[in-house]
């Protein structure tokens, strides 16, 4: 697999994995007071409710770690890949999702900062406060098949940090997780979904595979695999609103209507 300057493959992807949805989690919780007031925030009953579906539906949860080995031939991919992730590595995910995604026989992708001194989500954003995942938790999910990628080190705006922070911010995280789980970590997700190419560059020049975005990269699935493109899951979402993300070519018609609204507010400007 050879990748371009611009961090797209250029090898042939699978075609039934291009639109393989990636799902972005942040919150699960159980009071449904905070859930209703935070975007970010799921219920755990609903959250539960999302993994019946995602069953039902034939979906099976890969990791971007799957992804790539399928790619060089080492693991075989199932029928209908789905990957679900989990931004900013907060303990509740430990302590809801977790034993739900296990009792399914599922599997994720979470994504910590790699300062390990930081015990709270203390950067400032309009979220409840509540305490990160320690390192024993990390490497529990990690042993358990859980991929563990990279939030930065301590969740700052990369695109108007300096360069040298934001080359630490990026280059850290992932030399610190290694050393808690002694095993590489090849994925990162950019803290507020902010990136630009340098920011892309510093996270392929740091060792990573792979760089998830939010709103800004292609709607097919790993066109570029340094912007992959996720499904933002909000408090509201429910059922009917899981299974629109998942059965349905979501992501394309959110990628037109973005696109839309940029054309539209550039004509007005």
């Amino acid at each position: 697999m050879e990748i371009s300057n611009a961090g797209k493959l250029t090898s042939p992807i699978p075609i039934h994995t291009t639109d393989l949805k990636v799902l972005m989690y942040h919150h699960i919780l159980n009071d449904r007071h905070v859930v209703r007031k935070h975007w970010n925030c799921v219920h755990v009953d609903r959250f539960r409710q999302h993994l019946e579906w995602i069953e039902r539906c034939g979906f099976t949860t890969i990791t971007f770690e799957d992804y790539r080995l399928a790619l060089n031939g080492e693991l075989p991919l199932p029928k209908k890949p789905i990957v679900l992730t989990f931004d900013d590595g907060y303990l509740n995910i430990y302590n809801y999702a977790y034993p739900i995604l296990q009792e399914f026989g599922m599997k994720a992708v979470i994504f910590v900062l790699g300062d390990r001194s930081r015990k709270n989500n203390d950067w400032g954003y309009e979220e409840p406060v509540v305490q990160l995942l320690e390192g024993r938790h990390i490497l529990e999910m990690h042993l358990a098949g859980f991929e563990i990628g990279s939030h930065s080190l301590t969740h700052v705006r990369l695109t108007v940090a300096p360069p040298e922070v934001t080359w630490k911010e990026i280059y850290y995280s992932r030399m610190t997780l290694e050393s808690l789980l002694n095993s590489p970590v090849r994925t990162f997700s950019y803290p507020y979904g902010r990136l630009n190419d340098t920011v892309k560059k510093m996270v392929a020049d740091a060792g990573y595979l792979t760089g998830c975005g939010v709103y800004t990269g292609p709607p097919e699935f790993y066109a570029d695999q340094y912007d992959i493109r996720r499904i933002t899951i909000y408090n509201r979402t429910g059922v009917p609103g899981i299974l629109l993300r998942t059965c349905m070519p979501y992501q394309h018609f959110d990628w037109m209507r973005m696109r839309t609204r940029q054309t539209l507010r550039s004509e007005v400007e």
